[in-house]
């Protein structure tokens, strides 16, 4: 990443910011900080709780952190991938009071994730005043506990007119840009030609599927003798083998998956989707893939009608209202409308780019950060001590420019950068006034579509692990006064600290460059 200005300072932290360096005894705790999940799966609830949070888990542990889960009575195979996803999966004591459990689980960790419509305002209350930090996760607009520091509803349906202030006040991250996806919704969907004849079909409707839609569905396309599907079942699904018969007279055109864990395969194979209303149309709109929705559930009606609404999936209505004579011709009538699908598939994708996970660890970290660090713009009376930064014998060796800058053509060059509309130059300092270093942003570069970041720690606070705080904490500045953009980090290669210290920030790897006539690693923040 850029230091203070191109060509006159690293880009990226200092290798002496490795987060295996011993910590100082007042390191700040982003350092290995500690999440808590509680969330529950049952067959009634399904297992949607637990998975959306291992996607929040798996983001939380690639920026540095550990993860534990408590639930109750959790499945041994969701219990067996939570510890294979290096999840610590907590004893639960059917006997003891939940409460006191999670509230003790609570006090260990620095942020605690509440998932579930069944734990009633009491038990929210008094987790939230046990947890460090609180993030509730809601879909319904349920209330929300008064001391809650985040709540993350990632819905469509979002809104904050769902949340009034007298609810506490708590920062709300709301719609699909905070979708809670897994990792491999990270990586962008495959190139799809719209122009070619749509025959491959992917069916998802629910693990257990009560409504019995599937059957349907599976009716339909054996009318349709020009597509291929295959159909997603839950392990437990009781029709399991019932729906195995009816596919089975299909001269293997339609194929039943039980107990699938990666879908990122099935959706990029598919031309289009036939989908129930739930979680998985956030996973299918972030792999571009034309859907078909089927409302199965009361909460999912609003959000399959704003989905057709805003045009990213077409909705066929309710499953009791749907034969099979009706689902064929709309399965029918979207695979021959090639347009129409180009357009949902690019609609999707803008709605939800897969890292939402990311973004919630990211604000949940900025938020615990600035507990401890403060931001404020530079002015000219921190010359002396951005220059002595830039010159230090480690920023040097990592900058694509490595000579020694002189005073003389540093105060115009900060001169300029103060002055400039397209320049935020930023100074950290712990409570004390202690200073930590600089975050630069420079908008609209000719670099990076967006900004690109340069980032310096003094000298004195390496080793600490400080870069990903400041890091965090600056873009969100950024964001702040200048809306939403994407950021850029150009690293001299070899730099592994400050890799590092971006990927725990929530940067991306990218395509590289040339900055300066030398190859560059570069990585974006979206």
């Amino acid at each position: 990443m850029r230091g203070l200005s191109a060509g006159r300072q690293a880009w990226g932290c200092p290798r002496g910011d490795s987060s295996s360096q011993p910590s100082h005894a007042s390191a700040l705790p982003l350092k290995t900080p500690k999440l808590l999940l509680r969330a529950d799966a049952t067959a009634a609830m399904g297992t949607g709780h637990v998975m959306r949070c291992l996607a929040l888990a798996q983001a939380w542990q690639d920026m540095g952190g550990t993860v534990s889960l408590l639930a109750r009575d959790l499945p041994a195979a969701l219990a067996a991938r939570c510890g294979e996803e290096g999840v610590t999966v907590l004893p639960f004591d059917p006997v003891a009071p939940d409460g006191e459990q999670t509230a003790a689980a609570a006090r260990a960790a620095d942020w605690t994730v509440l998932d579930g419509y069944h734990f009633d305002a009491a038990f929210g209350e008094a987790l939230a005043r046990a947890a460090r930090r609180l993030l509730v996760v809601d879909d319904l607009g349920l209330p929300v506990p008064g001391a809650a520091a985040l709540v993350l509803n990632q819905n469509i349906t979002a809104d904050a007119g769902l949340y009034p202030p007298a609810a506490g006040g708590a920062g709300l991250l709301l719609g699909c840009r905070f979708a809670l996806l897994r990792r491999e919704f990270r990586a962008p969907p495959p190139v799809r030609d719209f122009a070619e004849p749509c025959r491959r079909v992917l069916v998802t409707l629910g693990g257990s599927d009560p409504q019995q839609v599937t059957g349907r569905v599976i009716a339909a396309l054996r009318t349709l003798p020009g597509m291929e599907a295959r159909i997603i079942v839950g392990a437990v699904n009781p029709r399991l083998e019932e729906l195995r018969a009816l596919c089975a007279e299909s001269d293997g055109r339609l194929e039943i998956l039980a107990g699938v864990r990666n879908m990122v395969p099935l959706m990029d194979w598919a031309q289009m989707a036939v989908s129930a209303g739930g979680t998985s149309v956030l996973e299918l709109a972030s792999r571009a893939l034309p859907t078909l929705l089927i409302t199965v559930a009361d909460n999912q009606a609003a959000i399959c009608a704003l989905l057709a609404e805003a045009g990213v999936m077409r909705h066929a209505g309710w499953h009791h209202e749907l034969d099979v004579s009706t689902l064929a011709a709309m399965m029918q009538g979207l695979a021959e409308d090639g347009p129409r699908r180009a357009r949902m598939a690019e609609l999707g994708r803008a709605l939800v780019d897969g890292l939402g996970a990311v973004r919630v660890a990211g604000e949940m970290l900025a938020r615990q950060a600035a507990e401890g660090i403060r931001l404020r713009r530079a002015t000219l009376d921190d010359a002396r001590l951005l220059l002595d930064w830039a010159n230090d014998p480690v920023t040097r060796e990592v900058s694509f420019q490595s000579g020694v800058i002189a005073w003389e053509t540093h105060l115009p060059w900060l001169e300029r950068r103060l002055a400039s509309a397209q320049s935020l130059l930023l100074i950290a300092e712990e409570s004390a006034g202690v200073p930590l270093g600089m975050v630069r942003f420079d908008i609209g570069d000719a670099a990076a579509a967006g900004a690109t970041i340069s980032i310096n720690l003094a000298p004195a606070q390496r080793g600490r692990g400080l870069g990903p705080a400041l890091i965090l904490l600056g873009c969100r500045e950024l964001r702040r006064a200048h809306g939403e953009m994407e950021i850029h980090a150009f690293i001299k290669p070899g730099n592994a600290a400050s890799v590092r210290a971006f990927e725990r920030a929530g940067f991306q790897p990218a395509a590289p460059a040339d900055v300066a006539g030398q190859a560059a690693l570069r990585m974006i923040q979206r």
